[in-house]
């Protein structure tokens, strides 16, 4: 029997043994909460452990995605190795166990569908990193696929050149670029998606017209037999007042809109309502009726035999004549055409047919690349892959070769942006052995000079092979280009870029004005500058229309001219030329951006009545 001594002493044992058995506990479920939280491979997540799931539940709610998340290398980054994990190890090498854990479950940064806005190594750029598709497609490329409509939306294809192609739209009103749709998905809801089928690229500009968005499939891009294994190109469109993406080929004959052809551009004929496309390597020219939805396969000139490198260009005038060219001077794309078949413009007349005009010379057999018309719609500007640039003119039918930047034609223009006062056009390079850059040339004086480099504006989109994006504005003068590679499971970057801001941070204008209107308490509109008043400054606006409905159904086109010394200019709605036709019974006077000398306000419009 113990002796009440030897009691108390067992009791004191037992307890102190309890008491380090609990600390030991508390302190392996510290070390397990400390793993957990630091564990975070990407900056995603920058708040502890429980904030986790947060990123992984409302995918569809962009907006919580928008944060820096998406900083672009995020995926680069060696986040694996945890030195956080580390510091509760003290007790057991067992505790650094539960490090793989968040790891694994960790969500891709780029998962969710939309991606905010992050600025650039210099004010006046923006940069997004488009986010997979809600099945995981990844944007790995975009081929001269970023447009805009009307109002200044932004619209990019990202595409895997390998099984499907996506559709974005940057949000004017908050940023942010959004996922709204992708091939396969708008195929498969409208049951017209085969087994095994594919959509490597949507190879065209998106096309806006009359309150939808334009694109087609472009599934084999070879120059040789490969486009025979397919089905044949599906045309697709995003309604905007729907935000929905549909598959418009579903209800043509055998669910495409012709067999085994595939479109490398398409161009819209907004006063017949057509859609033109051209196939590759065939250039077998398409027309899509956007009344009763269907597909008609025109062909081609019969002087185009065998297989050749596609216009990613071509344009159609208010007669509705379509203009198209063809071929390659390039060692990588010549397939031995004839230069005295492709060294200039051909045509499509639907009341004619197939025709040529050996005036309309080019410089060597290069078919178009880029364009884009003026805001009046009189004048386009165009250029082959080597940078010569053409102007054709509307009312008289005509064409003149302009000239070309001061850089090498070996290497590629897919960049080209007119600013709205037609006196300027961003010119860019890529795919050679210097960075990727953007010239401005001068279309009165035909001199150029190199703007930017991409590595001034952001170096992780600087590190990518191709820059392209053509006619691509938005509302207050900036202009939007993807930069990307091929297979390198890096998504497109996409840049917006206001080519005045570069100018201003360069010293290559001192001056900044910022444009602005507001309507004065007698209903007058007053145009307003700030910055220095030294010299004159012309200032573009549009008078908008809109039906009963509230709808933009026209535009007039017009420029005040602000004198030297003076800092307003003051405008009776009544002296306003309104534009003609439509159903018009309410007014705006929209200032705009010229993309050139000055930057606009926040205050921009002014409605009033006539």
């Amino acid at each position: 029997m113990l002796s009440s001594s030897q009691l108390f002493a067992l009791v004191g044992i037992l307890c102190s043994a309890r008491k380090f058995s609990l600390i030991v506990l508390c302190s392996a479920l510290m070390a397990c909460g400390g793993g957990g939280s630091s564990a975070t491979p990407d900056p995603v997540t920058e708040e502890p452990v429980t904030d986790e799931p947060v990123i992984e539940e409302p995918v569809i709610e962009e907006p919580v995605i928008e944060e820096p998340v998406i900083e672009e290398p995020i995926i680069e980054e060696p986040g694996i190795e945890e030195p956080g994990i580390e510091e509760p190890g003290i007790e057991e090498p067992t505790i650094e166990e539960p490090e793989e854990e968040p790891v694994t479950e960790q969500p891709d940064p780029l998962s969710a569908q939309s991606d905010s806005a992050r600025a650039g190594k210099i004010p006046g750029v923006n940069i997004w990193q488009l986010p997979n598709s809600p099945d995981g497609d990844r944007p790995d490329q975009c081929w001269l696929a970023v447009g805009s409509d009307a109002s200044g939306e932004i619209y990019i294809s990202g595409h895997d050149h390998q099984t499907n192609s996506m559709l974005y739209r940057m949000y004017q009103s908050d940023n942010t670029v959004r996922w709204i749709g992708d091939a396969r998905t708008a195929s498969e809801a409208a049951d017209n998606w085969e087994n095994g089928e594919t959509a490597e690229k949507f190879h065209t500009r998106p096309i806006y017209h009359d309150g939808q968005v334009y694109v087609a499939t472009l599934d084999k891009s070879g120059m040789d037999d490969g486009f025979r294994t397919t089905r044949g190109f599906h045309w697709y469109s995003y309604k905007i007042s729907q935000n929905r993406f549909y598959d418009l080929s579903a209800s043509e004959a055998n669910g495409v809109g012709a067999e085994t052809l595939q479109l490398a551009t398409i161009q819209i004929d907004p006063v017949n309502n057509l859609l033109y496309g051209m196939s590759i390597p065939e250039n077998k020219l398409v027309r899509y009726d956007i009344a009763s939805g269907t597909t008609r396969v025109l062909g081609n000139p019969s002087q185009w035999t065998g297989y050749f490198y596609t216009n990613r260009f071509m344009w159609v005038d208010s007669r509705g004549r379509v203009y198209i060219t063809g071929g390659s001077s390039r060692g990588q794309w010549n397939k031995g055409e004839s230069s005295a078949v492709f060294d200039h413009v051909w045509y499509y007349d639907p009341a004619t047919g197939f025709g040529e005009l050996p005036e309309f010379e080019l410089q060597g057999p290069n078919s178009m690349e880029v364009g884009q018309w003026d805001r009046e719609h009189k004048n386009l500007y165009t250029s082959d892959d080597q940078g010569n640039i053409y102007r054709f003119n509307d009312a008289a039918a005509s064409w003149k070769f302009l000239g070309r930047p001061n850089f090498s034609s070996s290497l590629k223009t897919w960049i080209f942006q007119l600013s709205a006062d037609e006196k300027k056009i961003y010119i860019g390079l890529s795919d050679g052995p210097q960075p990727n850059a953007i010239y401005e040339y001068d279309i009165a004086t035909g001199s150029s000079f190199e703007l930017l480099k991409l590595n001034d504006l952001d170096d992780a989109a600087a590190a990518e092979a191709f820059i392209t994006g053509y006619d691509s504005w938005d509302s207050k003068g900036n202009f939007y280009i993807a930069s990307f590679s091929m297979y390198d499971n890096d998504n497109v970057y996409m840049l917006g870029i206001n080519p005045v801001e570069i100018k201003l941070q360069k010293g290559l204008i001192t001056n900044r004005m910022q444009v602005s209107a507001v309507q004065e308490n007698n209903g007058n509109i007053r145009v307003s500058r700030s910055g220095s008043n030294a010299a004159s400054l012309n200032v573009l606006y549009e008078i908008r229309g809109s039906n009963s409905a509230g709808n933009w159904v026209t535009t007039a086109y017009g420029e005040i001219t602000i004198a030297a010394l003076q800092s307003d200019f003051n405008i009776d709605p009544v002296d306003l030329s309104l534009p003609a036709g439509g159903s018009a019974i309410s007014f705006e006077f929209v200032v705009v951006a010229d993309g050139n000398d000055y930057l606009i306000g926040d205050d921009t419009s002014v409605a009033f009545l006539q």
